[in-house]
C-alpha cells in the first residue's frame, strides 16, 4: 500500500525526473564515445557507468516501470553498443597506431612514410632475401630464440614446435620484422 502512495506523489516533480533520466542516459552514450577516442585509463568509462546508474535512478523516480525498462535496455544496449564502438575504433588512426599489428609502415602529414616507417620497411626487406637462406641455431626456439644465417645474430620464431639449439634450419617466412624458421630437412643417404 505504501509503494502505491509514493508513486502518487506530484506529477510535476516527476517530470524533471524523467528529464534527467533522458539526460544522463545520452550523457553516457556520449562519454562512451569519448572514451573510444581518448585515452583516459578508463576514468572516462567509470563517469560512463556513473552517468549510466543515475539516469536508471531517475527513471525509477520517474516511475518503476520506467526504471525497469531503462534497466532493461541498458543491460541489453550497453554491450551492443560498445561492440559497434570498438568495430568503428579498430578502423581509426589511432587505433591502428595502439594495437600491435596494426599497419606495418608509419606515414607523416603527408602520407609518406616517416623515418621510423622507412627504418622497418627497409628492415623487412633485408628479412625478405633471408628467405629460404640456411643457418643454425644458437639458442633453443621456445618458440622464440636466437639463429646465426649468414654469419650474422637474428632473433627468429620456429615456424611450429620448439628447436633445439645447433639445429640446422632454413628460413620459412617473414612476419612482422620477424623471421620464421623451420628445421632443416635431414638428406637422405
Amino acid at each position: 500500500m505504501t509503494f502505491l502512495l509514493a508513486q502518487g506523489v506530484s506529477e510535476s516533480t516527476n517530470d524533471g525526473a524523467l528529464l534527467w533520466g533522458f539526460i544522463l542516459g545520452g550523457a553516457a552514450l556520449g562519454i562512451l564515445m569519448l572514451e573510444l577516442l581518448v585515452p583516459s585509463g578508463g576514468l572516462l568509462g567509470l563517469l560512463c557507468g556513473v552517468a549510466i546508474i543515475g539516469s536508471i535512478t531517475a527513471f525509477f523516480r520517474y516511475d518503476t516501470t520506467f526504471g525497469f525498462v531503462s534497466l532493461l535496455g541498458y543491460a541489453i544496449l550497453t554491450p551492443l553498443v560498445i561492440i559497434f564502438g570498438f568495430k568503428l575504433w579498430i578502423q581509426s588512426p589511432l587505433a591502428r597506431r595502439m594495437v600491435l599489428g596494426g599497419d606495418d609502415e608509419s606515414t607523416n602529414s603527408e602520407g609518406a612514410p616517416d623515418s621510423a616507417g622507412q627504418a622497418r620497411l627497409g628492415r623487412h626487406a633485408q628479412l625478405r632475401e633471408l628467405i629460404g637462406a640456411e643457418g643454425i641455431t644458437i639458442t633453443a626456439l621456445r618458440p622464440v630464440g636466437v639463429v646465426k644465417i649468414n654469419g650474422q645474430r637474428v632473433d627468429a620464431m620456429a615456424e611450429s614446435g620448439i628447436v633445439e639449439a645447433n639445429t640446422p634450419i632454413v628460413v620459412a617466412d617473414v612476419y612482422d620484422n620477424q623471421i620464421k624458421v623451420r628445421p632443416r630437412p635431414q638428406a637422405s643417404i
